[in-house]
């Protein structure tokens, strides 16, 4: 499956200087374009409504910041450390993100539209009540994750760690497991419905469903 690629601008203003260039943004009630943000930091600082439009940030460390309803559109996040960050209801529309760690990050009521994660670390990270569509997740660790009550629409999980992470109340019709490891996931058993798996994982997954195998 291949999603929507960003749409990244020839021309980016490189700068390490990501707080004040967002605080000057949210005073003058204006949108962030065209910035390619290199070994920017930010630690527990909150940034509320923002749009990000044409940027990338490499090598970005935004441990435990927070994005409140922000939007992201046409962005790359290249090996940027994300953990526990707060996206509370942020939208994220043609981004890619790869070789990022998000430990315990946020995405809860996130919208993800045209998304890619590879090679990233998710683990313990929430998604619940996220809806994502057209969206790939490659060799991503999601073991510990929640996605419950999320809406799913034409999204691939493609040599995932799923381990232990929670779907309860999120439909898995069309969702196609079977090159990931979903050992000990969470659920009620009525998500599975259409969900597509190999016998093997059929079998662990059979306690859902009140079957003993033998």
């Amino acid at each position: 499956m291949k999603t929507e690629a960003p749409k990244i601008s020839d021309l980016l203003t490189e700068s390490n200087d990501f707080q004040d260039i967002v605080q000057q943004a949210m005073d003058d009630e204006e949108d962030i374009r065209e910035f390619h943000f290199i070994n920017a930091n930010m630690n527990e600082e909150k940034v509320e409504v923002v749009e990000f439009h044409s940027c990338i940030f490499e090598n970005c460390k935004f441990t435990q910041g927070v994005f409140i309803n922000s939007y992201f559109a046409d962005a790359i996040f290249l090996n940027c450390d994300l953990s526990n960050v707060d996206f509370t209801k942020c939208f994220f529309r043609r981004v890619r993100f790869e070789n990022c760690k998000a430990v315990g990050t946020n995405f809860a009521e996130a919208t993800f539209d045209s998304v890619s994660m590879k090679n990233c670390i998710c683990k313990f990270s929430n998604l619940s009540s996220a809806k994502i569509k057209n969206s790939l997740f490659e060799q991503t660790d999601f073991s510990n994750g929640g996605f419950q009550q999320s809406s799913f629409k034409s999204i691939v999980f493609q040599d995932c760690n799923l381990i232990e992470a929670e779907f309860l109340h999120t439909p898995l019709k069309g969702i196609d497991f079977t090159s990931d490891e979903i050992s000990g996931i969470l659920l009620s058993g009525t998500e599975l419905q259409g969900a597509i798996v190999t016998a093997e994982q059929a079998c662990d997954l059979s306690r859902y469903l009140g079957l003993i195998v033998r």
